[in-house]
């Protein structure tokens, strides 16, 4: 018999993601706040949404620490549930969500198995083929943001141990 997996953060997140409008004055704006002056660039993104959805977003990711930093710039496609906390004009970069990483494809599919049975909103239900399986689930009545959920295959985890690691001091720059 399977455990269900709680609906409740817990241990295991290690990615905290902010969406924004301009990707080169964010990356700025975390280096001067965060410390993370090297990001791995990921332009034009595209992956899936949802059965026959897709967003092309530009993304940035770099380690402070264990911490991983990503910033998305959405794009086109289904991108809405990016773009909602941003404004009609004018720079900003948003927190938008915390992410899990989970330890098996069983895992990852027992959650989002008990999130549907327990009615969360998924806007996110998708799998990069040969890479990850994820999805987003709606936490922004209770906690104000979404929490992403991802389990990577062995060679797609290997490829985040090339996501350049920023460990300098902001008192060192």
């Amino acid at each position: 018999m399977s455990a269900v997996v709680p609906e409740s953060p817990r241990v295991g997140f290690y990615q905290v993601a902010y969406v924004t409008n301009e990707i080169e004055r964010a990356l700025e704006l975390c280096a001067q706040t965060h410390g993370a002056y090297q990001f791995a660039r990921l332009p034009g993104l595209r992956y899936q949404t949802g059965p026959g959805r897709e967003a092309i977003c530009h993304v940035a990711l770099a380690y402070v620490g264990d911490t991983e930093i990503e910033i998305i710039q959405p794009l086109d496609g289904d991108v809405g549930f990016y773009r909602e906390v941003l404004p009609a004009s004018g720079f900003a970069l948003r927190f938008h969500h915390l992410a899990r990483l989970h330890e098996s494809r069983q895992e990852v599919e027992a959650q989002i198995t008990a999130y549907r049975l327990g009615g969360r909103a998924l806007p996110v239900d998708g799998s990069s083929p040969g890479s990850a399986r994820y999805y987003y689930a709606d936490f922004r009545a209770e906690l104000g943001h979404y929490i992403e959920g991802i389990w990577f295959e062995p060679g797609a985890r290997q490829w985040l141990s090339t996501i350049p690691r920023n460990s300098r001091s902001l008192v060192q720059r």
